[in-house]
């Protein structure tokens, strides 16, 4: 769900929530799939969840918190935390990636507790940081 750079591209502050918020909706999507799905099935649905989180995480450093950062001090804050935040689920999900355990319910109840912290992070986001880039004018994509 991440956008393609274009050099020349603007991309208005509402596209780029826009983009955010889809791929919020788009993970805990996945989510309540992992959570219906049969236990035998459930770890093909934890890998896509990864990997959108991996691309969704550097879509919002990338693209959402630079514009937040330059609103001032309350920017700058809601980015460290923020940050913070992503620390904290890349922690996660590379314990997840690395774990060599059998112990499928103990496997389930850190995702789904790592998925607590990314629905509380994508919460906080939506009602933090979008009020701040509401008004922000477009500004171009940068090449890779």
């Amino acid at each position: 769900m991440t956008p393609e750079k274009n050099s020349g591209t603007f991309v208005p502050a509402g596209d780029i929530r826009k983009l955010v918020r889809d791929d919020h909706r788009h993970i805990l999507a996945l989510y309540q799939l992992y959570l219906n799905a049969p236990t035998d099935s459930r770890h093909a649905v934890v890998d896509q969840i990864l990997h959108q989180l991996t691309s969704h995480l550097d879509m919002e450093e990338e693209l959402l918190y630079g514009d937040v950062r330059n609103c001032g001090g309350q920017g700058r804050r809601l980015v460290q935390e923020a940050l913070l935040e992503h620390d904290e689920v890349k922690a996660m999900m590379s314990e997840l990636q690395q774990s060599e355990t059998d112990d499928d319910q103990a496997l389930d109840e850190f995702f789904e507790d790592m998925m607590q912290t990314v629905r509380a992070h994508f919460m906080a986001e939506e009602r933090d940081m979008f009020p701040l880039v509401e008004v922000l004018p477009p500004r171009p994509l940068e090449q890779p």
